[in-house]
């Protein structure tokens, strides 16, 4: 590689020849390294020079160059190198080319994790389906690569590379540490500004929403509050409880947190992104559901926040409204999950105007509650106060991480909610819900024996014209009813904690 190539990212594709071509026609801001026929192949460049150790972007496949599916042992090869890439820093891509070997390539993914104590979680792994199209993958590839992509001169210096770890693998070459993402400077050429309009679909916005359409968002102004476990797991059980009840409800999760979403970690999938809709000539209904992330386990589909927070005026307010309200003639329930940041335009224009209920959440500690006040202030106040003017009909609140006796009353909380109802309380769990997530089980918490009525409750009051099932217990792996396995979800039911009161259900959310 010549030392005018070093400023940029180099490339790998491994066992794709069809791949490499495709990326060596692409006018992108990266190197492209010789195409490598199987795993072995670049083991072997690596250590003799001929492709660049520093490369950060590396393509697998699940098939070898002539296009037949790798036997066991050469999977285990593949996911030998993901695995090692990642570790060492590389973002790693895998086109999928046969269902056959999805499910032996994932035990032997599954088994490497469990034997290494390397981190490789900041380093996505990013799987492409079967059927996914060229430009779908060239945006992928390019949303990762820039964030290594610098227009000014400092990437190009020697002295500010930096080394990761030794590879977890006997003699092999190390893979230099991904730089920080954060580094001042547009990650790629800034996109022009857009007209809207020409990119949605006119003939998906002129239908109708679809029948008894709800589009929920789940706010908060504190972090750490747990918004985004919420929207999880009240989306997943909306569509549990509707599909037990024999009526099932699609549902569509949309990540707005542009700046920081977590949705992608949850659900253990980071690709593909908004971002993916957004660079494509139209957003009809056929390219949105493209580019949406099924959760499987959760029963639900997913719209990512993009990767990077440098992108988050790319897909701004207009963008997202536009897939928002095309969403709603797709899905029967869209549950937008927000920043804290509740008057920035993306929420206050969008997440806060096209819901139809508003669910604000909490914590019992008393910053959370003092802040939600002045939210709930800003948020219902007229615009001529320079307020946003929603209307309080609209809005719920979450009592999240509940538990008795810290000082903090029901009427307190009451109080602080200038009228508004509280139409869910859910009780302090944080050893489970803190294990589901790191091992992204989120699905396991709706089995919770506490956690899972407390949602399916909620999920019954924000859909009160819907037929939904009430919950019931399920058998475990070892046949045991799944129950509460904290002692912080021991709450006495005489303790005072707020819990949303029958005359409630008449006012506010429930209100049609």
């Amino acid at each position: 590689m010549t030392a005018g190539e070093g400023s940029l990212p180099s490339v790998i594709v491994v066992g794709d020849p069809r791949i490499h071509e495709l990326l060596g026609r692409a006018t992108a801001q990266w190197v492209l390294q010789p195409c490598q026929t199987n795993v072995d192949h670049m083991w072997e460049s690596l250590s003799g020079g001929h492709i660049d150790t520093g490369s950060r972007v590396l393509v697998f496949t699940d098939a070898g160059s002539d296009g037949r599916p790798l036997q066991d042992s050469e999977l285990h090869a593949v996911a030998r190198a993901m695995s090692a890439m990642r570790t060492a820093g590389a973002s790693v891509f895998l086109v999928r080319s046969s269902s056959a070997t999805e499910q032996a390539l994932a035990a032997h993914m599954a088994v490497l994790a469990s034997q290494s104590d390397s981190d490789s979680s900041q380093n996505p792994l990013t799987l492409f389906p079967l059927g996914t199209s060229d430009d779908d993958i060239l945006a992928s590839i390019a949303e990762v690569v820039g964030a290594f992509v610098s227009i000014d001169d400092s990437l190009s210096d020697p002295s500010s590379e930096t080394t990761a770890p030794a590879f977890p693998i006997p003699d092999i070459p190390v893979i230099r540490q991904v730089r920080d993402t954060a580094s001042p400077g547009p990650a790629v050429a800034a996109s022009p500004k857009i007209d809207i309009s020409s990119h949605e679909s006119k003939e998906l916005l002129g239908r109708p929403r679809l029948p008894g359409q709800t589009t929920i968002t789940v706010t908060s102004s504190k972090g750490g509050s747990g918004k985004s476990t919420a929207s999880i797991l009240l989306a997943a059980s909306i569509a549990s409880a509707s599909r037990k009840a024999g009526k099932p409800l699609s549902v569509c999760l949309v990540d707005l947190d542009t700046r920081d979403g977590q949705v992608a970690s949850m659900i253990g999938q980071f690709m593909p992104t908004a971002l993916n809709i957004r660079v494509q000539p139209v957003w009809d209904e056929e390219r949105i559901r493209r580019n949406l992330v099924r959760a499987e386990g959760l029963g639900i589909d997913t719209l990512l926040a993009p990767i990077r927070p440098r992108t988050a005026e790319t897909v701004g307010p207009d963008f997202y409204r536009s897939i928002v309200r095309s969403l709603q003639r797709m899905y029967d329930v869209v549950v937008m999950d927000t920043s804290v940041q509740y008057l920035d335009p993306l929420i206050a224009e969008v997440a806060l105007v096209e819901a139809d209920e508003i669910l604000f959440v909490t914590s019992l500690a008393s910053t959370a509650v003092q802040g939600m006040a002045r939210a709930l202030r800003e948020i219902t106040a007229p615009i001529d106060e320079s307020g946003l003017g929603i209307p309080r009909e609209k809005l719920g609140i979450i009592v999240n991480q509940s538990v008795a006796n810290v000082g903090m009353e029901t009427d307190q909380v009451l109080a602080a909610g200038l009228g508004v109802p509280v139409v869910g309380v859910i009780p302090l769990a944080t050893k489970d819900v803190l294990t589901a997530t790191n091992l992204i089980q989120m699905h396991k918490l709706l089995e919770h024996a506490v956690l899972g009525v407390a949602y399916n409750e909620l999920a019954i009051a924000c859909m009160p014209t819907q037929e939904l099932a009430p919950w019931e217990a399920t058998a475990d792996l070892h046949g045991q009813e799944s129950r509460a396995t904290s002692a912080e979800q021991a709450v006495s039911p005489d303790a005072d904690v707020p819990t949303p009161k029958p005359e409630t259900k008449k006012r506010g959310l429930l209100r049609r």
